[in-house]
Formats: structure tokens, sequence, C-alpha cells
């Protein structure tokens, strides 16, 4: 398998990443060494963001408007259609998760883009507002260029959905992925220079938090998305603050499950064990920490641990693997670190698989306790279990810690549900199930607490790259 060269995109064109990081880029299914990983140099970076502040500010870009932006992105949606099943390859080998489904993002990567096109032109650049007989219009613009910074669990679709939000509000942009994966964003680079987005809109920097900081902290970088970890999240939001730039800051949160007495164990212990695991337990909005009523706790252990039990644990490129391993040696260590300490805290420890003894492989693994409340975010497929005894306790409980973006709620009456699901902190939160899809084409939610800044859903996504210009005819002669 090849991959592609470690290049930084500047003003339309490829050029060799000039950094040697003296680390390497392996294959979390064996451990063995795939690549030399390399970064963008300071000078590349500072010129990545003069390119993208230079087509701001003459227009080319922007002035286009959503129509005549269209025909660009549905080239750009095109030529990701093209790539699909490379991608898929790459985002296997660079995240862990199995090449089923990397297949199902990247044969979805163009329709992304398409629909982001659709949502500019429905919204429009401008519209009059109602203001006594008088020319009042909102004309929306975008903000400014923007960094977008993207995860290593989802490379290609995160990539994908901030730049084409982003283009289709009429910004440019400076992507950095995360280095632990940045072969798929090269190849949404190359589709982006082959549709005719012009030169200096879609640029892109490789690197880890060096580069990551020059970036952000660029006076002429006007908004930032981020999705990723806490601690990089503050930091990224402590180098925003002096000049106020935008921010959407999706990062942790150790995502609460409530299963109440009358739910269907059954059924919650597959819902609950398919959202634990899914992209090898390394998805942001993953259950993470479950609190079952003491009238079923056991009974769910028991059904969870025969469902992970199920799992077809092996190489992510392997297409009858339903849990391959997590996408660096540093990750298995720190699931492995906190495994340990909630052992120490008198959890007891269910672990299912096996798994291969090479690759950076955790097996699925259950912490069952009293109060097993993990002290920073699980990421990996490890689920803590806990008994509450009152509903008004587990929603305390669930409340606590690290939380804000995703909750769970199983029970038979749906109305309770709903209520008790109504009083999480969180985002959303989902009755019955886990799915990783929006349960709405019309979902928008918060991050909420230190889970991050803005909100996540495609109409709000495209809103947070706009900004609004209020332009008309005054009323003289008013009081005020």
């Amino acid at each position: 398998m090849t991959f592609p060269s470690p290049c930084t995109w500047i003003d339309g064109r490829a050029e060799q990443s000039r950094t040697d990081d003296g680390a390497s880029l392996r294959d979390p299914n064996t451990g063995a060494e795939l690549a030399p990983s390399r970064s963008s140099s300071s000078e590349q970076i500072d010129r990545a963001v003069g390119a993208a502040a230079g087509a701001h500010a003459d227009g080319r870009w922007s002035s286009l408007g959503a129509e005549r932006r269209a025909p660009f992105l549905r080239a750009l949606a095109d030529g990701l259609d093209a790539r699909a099943d490379e991608i898929a390859r790459l985002d296997a080998i660079n995240s862990g998760v199995p090449i089923s489904v990397t297949r199902l993002f990247a044969s979805s990567n163009g329709d992304t883009v398409r629909s982001a096109a659709d949502r500019a032109l429905a919204l429009g650049d401008a519209a009059a507002l109602p203001a006594d007989g008088r020319d009042v219009r909102i004309h929306r613009v975008p903000w400014g260029p923007a960094a977008l910074l993207m995860p290593w669990n989802a490379p290609s679709a995160m990539a994908v959905k901030k730049l084409g939000f982003a283009l289709a509000a009429g910004a440019s942009a400076v992507m950095k992925p995360s280095p632990a994966s940045p072969w798929s964003a090269l190849l949404v680079a190359e589709a982006a220079a082959e549709a005719g987005i012009p030169d200096g809109v879609v640029n892109l920097v490789l690197g880890g938090a060096e580069a990551g900081s020059r970036l952000v902290e660029d006076e002429r970088i006007a908004a930032i998305s981020m999705t990723g970890s806490t601690p990089t999240g503050r930091a990224i939001a402590a180098a925003a603050a002096p000049r106020f730039a935008k921010l959407r800051l999706e990062l942790g949160s150790n995502n609460p499950a409530i299963v109440l007495p009358d739910a269907d164990v059954e059924v919650t212990a597959k819902a609950l064990a398919g959202g634990a695991m899914k992209l090898s337990g390394q998805w942001c909005e993953a259950p993470r920490r479950v609190l079952a009523s003491r009238a079923v706790r056991d009974r769910l252990v028991e059904g969870l641990r025969a469902e992970l039990a199920t799992l077809r644990i092996g190489s992510s490129l392997d297409d009858t693997t339903t849990l391959g391993p997590v996408a660096f040696e540093g990750r298995r260590q720190q699931l492995t670190a906190q495994r340990d300490v909630l052992a120490a805290r008198g959890a007891t420890i269910v672990e299912t698989g096996p798994t291969p003894d090479e690759g950076f492989f955790f097996p699925p693994t259950l912490a069952v306790g009293e109060a097993v409340e993990p002290d920073s975010e699980i990421f990996g497929p490890l689920l803590t279990i806990e008994a509450f005894d009152e509903p008004e306790d587990a929603v305390r409980r669930a409340n606590s810690g690290q939380v804000g973006l995703a909750g769970y709620v199983f029970s038979e009456d749906i109305d309770e549900a709903g209520a008790l699901g109504a009083r999480l902190v969180a985002g959303e939160v989902k009755v019955n199930g886990t799915s990783v899809l929006d349960m709405s084409p019309h979902s928008a939610q918060s991050f909420f607490g230190s889970s991050g800044i803005g909100g996540h859903g495609d109409a709000e996504l495209l809103e947070f790259f706009l900004g609004k210009r209020i332009v008309g005819t005054d009323a003289p002669g008013l009081p005020l």
C-alpha cells in the first residue's frame, strides 16, 4: 500500500513539508513503521495563512456568492467521490477504525459538500428585513480566514465537514489534520485544487501542537473550528482570546447513559455495546459512563459482556472486523492507565477478547463498581458501569465530571425518559439508542461546559463561518 507524500498546500500548490519530526506513522494493526512524519515549517505556516488572508482580502471566493460557488463545490464533491476508496483505506490505517466503517464515511464525503452548497443556496447571501418600508437588508459574509483543526478518529469526515461548510460560507481556510492521521486530508486538498477552487482559498499545513499553536495565534485567522481534546481546546481559547477570534471547539465528554428500572435490558445492552465500541471506541459522543438502576445493573453487565464477546477483533483493513485497534500506542497506554486506576478504586474489570499480540489493540472492557467516575475523558473501548437507587441521584451523578456533549436514557416509558433526558447537561440526548447520526436534519446541539464552545449540526456549522452585516436606510428624526 502506498501513502501520499506529506505535502503542505499553499496557494493551490503542493510543496514538501520541510520539518522532520523525528517520528513515524505506524500501522496500528501491527505497530510497524509505515512512513516518516513531517511537519510544515514556521515559514510555510506563515505563507499558508498569508495565502488564505490574501484570498479573503481580494474577494476571489467570498465575492462570488453562493450561486457561483456552488459549481466549484459540486466539482469538489465529485472529486471526493472518485477518491472514496483510497480515503477509506487511509483513514482505516490512520485511525484503527474498521474499513467497513471508514468506507461509509468516505462514500458520504461528497454528499456532505453538496449538502453544504445546498444549505448556503437556501440561506442566501442577503435578505430584506422588515423596517417600516425602508430598505434594510441583512448580508451574510464570511468572518475571514478560518483555521480548521481536525481530530485523528474520523480524519476525512471531519476535514470535509469543516472545509465544505467553510467554503460554502465563502471563507478561505487553512486545514491542519492531526499528526497521527494526515493522509486523507492531503487527498481533500488535492481534490479542491482539481475542482478549480481559486488558489489561496484552500491551504493545508501539517504538524502537531507547535504547528497548531502557530496557526491559531496568527492574527490574520478570524475563525477557528477545532475538534479534539479539552486541554488542547483550552490552549486554543487562550490564544484566540486577545483578538476575540470566533471559536467553535468540540472537545471531550464522558457521556452518561442512564438505564431506568423498566428498560429492556437486552435492547439496552445491544445499544450500549454498539455505541461504546463505534470507531474502535474512539467516538466523541459514545456512551462512556453507564448509571444503571440497581434492579437491572447485574443483568445489564451480563448482557454487555455477551454483546462484547460477539465482536470480531482484528485488523482495521479486514472487511470482517467489527472492532479494530486504537489509533496509536499512546492512546492504548492511556486507556491501560485509566483501567488500572479504576481497578485500584475498587472497580471489577471485565475484559472480553482475545486481542492480537501485535499492534495497538485494547480489549473491550467493562469497569463495574459503586462509584467509578473517571478523572479524565475515556476515549476507547472502555465503559464504566455503576448502580443508582433513585433517578434523582442518577441525574446528579450524570451531570458531574467532564460532561456536555451527549447523553443517553433507556426506558420503556418514553415520556419519562424524555423528561429525564432534558435535565442532563448535554447538547444531545438520545432515548433508547446510540446512533452516530443526528436525530433530525434540523438538529443543532450546543457544547456545554468543558465539552466546548459553539455547537454541532449542519445549519449551525454554516452559520459559524458567517457574520451578519445590516445595511439600509436609517430612520432619522426618532427620539433616540
